[in-house]
């Protein structure tokens, strides 16, 4: 049998684009029907179904053949878009993600039958009177079955209603079921009706009947072969798993089938994969265009020419005056610098996605948020042709999940409400995108009731969130900034959409992470708006360098809000704090040296070096011995070997060749 591991990343990446294709086409169709839409939903699913073959992933391939029909329906009878369609379109694209989800990590996949019982009763297919259940296999039944699947066979129902007219059902069944066996080759088992209570006639117990076969053809092939016997009311051909209790009771008889045999196909609702070993997941990957690549490329080749001068340069050296030879390794230097910085710029380009990527993850969320909450939502994203690094974007789904749930929840009225306050009735959560200098700055609002400053500090007063002291001392903007301390919540009941209240802190730990900063603003009864702001990649930032204890640190610059020079008169104790008064703002100050267990130097300058960080929504001032300056740098992660080190977020070479610390601002602040 072939070995399909080395396609299954691109099959991964290849059915990902095209479950998301179907979730944006289908959230169109809701809002918009058109024919169009329909054929780029069928052309996705059919697209799955064949890979999914392809790759020996029955499950997703039986199941995505039932939702290709469905949408062959579609297309074809051209219904009403009514709200129950789409939802059963819907359930069905989710059991698709789900069977993706568990073939990735290798788990056993889910009976999926419900799902497509519903796409039937969807497409109208004809109601039958006494509905026949599919059978559950006898041992011996089961082991023809497995015999026959790995083999390369595959096991199909075969469910017919005969007409109420005919004549003689026992023989026309007798008949059929020879047919069928003719054709498919093997019948594993077979079902009738029950015969019905006070039943004059025995002929009925034939009226429908399912045959279990094991068969190379084709369900469509095989449809098209039995469907012309003018007797057959109804014909329904589908995929038959066997369930695990039907695989455990065989499992000691299976011994009889040969090793060759088993060796060519693994059985289908079992995990192959042993207990101890890990299931490969797929790999992360980045589309690049190719006109991208070919500029890399070109960099690169301009690297070698200067190699190869270098090289030229070295070998004729001795016979050139020194001053000649210094302008001629000058001259290369400085074009090697321009390439390397190009160079520099295009791999991070390289790593850019468009921010759409994550913001089209959220229509669907907000769909189904509406229809949970009764509430009338909208989402009008802009800017998602935004870049930003492929692992920030990851990193922030849930941050802004969180920030959607609790809107919808807490944060945009009922539609009674709004309208009793003026508003429309349609709530409107707005997500947008642009690029700041060198930032990436994502604005998230909101038009519902907005955050209550004052009922923000009553609350986490009365959770010991805060002392009546503090409570005293903070403004109103200051106090809505609570909302991100752990635990801190102002619903009344726990919610099924937004927990209870522990997922503001999530957001600024999430966006800390990152190296982000958080702002809040919000006005009750118009509305709530949260600035993020992020750095475009984390692979190489712009570092402030500073010695401290005769140590070289590095601080990232988006993280540095003031450089200042303080005389020790500056510091303050503010309630047994020492803490100095930045822009009319109380500030906490602490030496870096103190935080990092270093040991003091003694101080010659009269005035303190300062830096003043900021991460999310907190702000502190660190005294260092030295500001040495900024340059662009190369994070390189640390290890695992290392142990926990949450004030490091990494390190990178400096240019002498020595190894220089990169601090974690958001742990430094948090301190």
């Amino acid at each position: 049998m072939m070995d399909l591991s080395a396609y299954r990343d691109i099959f991964i990446e290849e059915l990902n684009d095209q479950l998301e294709r179907m979730d944006q086409s289908l959230l169109a169709l809701e809002l918009s029907p058109s024919v169009e839409l329909v054929q780029t939903l069928f052309r996705a699913a059919h697209t799955i179904k064949g890979s999914a073959s392809t790759m020996d992933f029955r499950e997703l391939s039986d199941l995505t053949h039932e939702v290709e029909y469905a949408l062959e329906w579609v297309r074809e009878k051209k219904p009403e878009m009514t709200s129950e369609l789409i939802d059963t379109l819907f359930r069905s694209l989710d059991a698709m993600k789900v069977l993706r989800d568990q073939y990735i990590r290798g788990e056993a996949y889910a009976d999926f039958r419900a799902v497509v019982r519903e796409i039937k009763d969807l497409i109208q297919t004809p109601a039958v009177v006494g509905q026949l259940k599919v059978p559950q296999l006898q041992p011996a039944e089961s082991i023809v079955a497995q015999v026959a699947i790995v083999s390369g066979k595959q096991l199909l129902s075969i469910h017919v209603v005969l007409e109420q007219k005919c004549m003689m059902k026992a023989a026309r069944y007798h008949i059929l079921r020879q047919r069928i066996e003719d054709i498919c080759g093997t019948v594993v088992a077979t079902a009738l009706m029950e015969s019905q209570p006070g039943a004059q006639n025995e002929d009925d117990h034939y009226g429908q009947f399912i045959i279990i076969v094991a068969t190379s053809k084709d369900p469509q092939q095989l449809k098209a072969e039995l469907s012309s016997d003018s007797d057959i009311h109804m014909l329904e051909i589908d995929p038959y798993l066997l369930e695990s209790n039907e695989v455990a009771a065989t499992s000691a008889p299976l011994e009889l089938i040969s090793e060759t045999e088993q060796s060519k196909q693994s059985l289908p609702t079992v995990n192959t994969t042993g207990p101890d070993e890990k299931v490969k997941a797929a790999q992360p990957t980045v589309r690049v265009s190719v006109e991208r690549l070919d500029h890399l490329m070109n960099l690169v080749g301009e690297l070698l020419i200067d190699q190869t001068s270098l090289a030229d340069l070295s070998g004729t050296g001795a016979r050139k005056e020194s001053s000649t030879l210094i302008r001629s390794i000058s001259g290369v230097s400085d074009h090697m610098g321009r390439v390397i910085k190009e160079l520099q710029e295009g791999v991070m380009k390289t790593r850019m996605l468009p921010i759409d990527q994550l913001f089209s993850r959220f229509p669907r969320l907000v769909r189904d948020l509406s229809q949970k909450l009764g509430k009338d939502l909208e989402l009008v994203i802009q800017g998602g042709e935004t870049e930003l690094d492929r692992m920030i974007i990851e990193e922030l789904s849930d941050p802004l999940i969180h920030l959607i749930r609790n809107s919808a929840d807490h944060g945009i009225e009922s539609a009674e409400i709004r309208a009793e306050l003026g508003k429309p009735s349609k709530g409107r959560i707005t997500l947008t995108s642009f690029h700041e200098e060198n930032h990436v700055v994502i604005r998230y609002s909101d038009d519902g009731k907005g955050i209550d400053g004052e009922k923000i500090k009553a609350s986490a007063l009365g959770k010991g969130i805060i002392s009546e002291e503090q409570a005293a001392r903070l403004t109103t903007q200051e106090a809505v900034h609570l909302i991100f301390e752990p635990g801190f919540s102002t619903a009344s009941s726990v919610s099924e959409v937004s927990g209870r209240g522990v997922g503001m802190d999530i957001v600024r730990s999430q966006i800390g992470r990152l190296n982000g900063i958080i702002d809040i603003d919000t006005e009750v009864g118009v509305g709530t708006t949260f600035t993020i702001r992020l750095p475009l990649t984390l692979a190489i930032i712009k570092g402030l360098l500073v010695k401290v204890s005769g140590r070289v640190l590095i601080l990232p610059m988006y993280n540095v809000a003031e450089i200042v020079r303080i005389s020790p008169e500056d510091i303050q104790m503010i309630q047994g704090q020492q803490a100095i008064l930045n822009h009319g703002r109380i500030v906490p100050f602490h030496r870096l040296c103190d935080r990092l267990n270093y040991p003091r130097t003694d101080r010659k300058s009269k005035t303190i070096p300062l830096v003043i960080v900021r991460s999310v929504d907190k702000i502190a001032a660190y005294a260092v011995d030295e500001i040495i300056g900024n340059q662009e740098v190369v994070i390189k992660t640390l290890g695992t070997y290392l142990g926990a080190l949450n004030h490091l977020s990494g390190a990178t070479i400096l240019g002498n060749g020595k190894v220089a610390l990169i601090l974690d601002a958001s742990y430094l602040v948090s301190l």
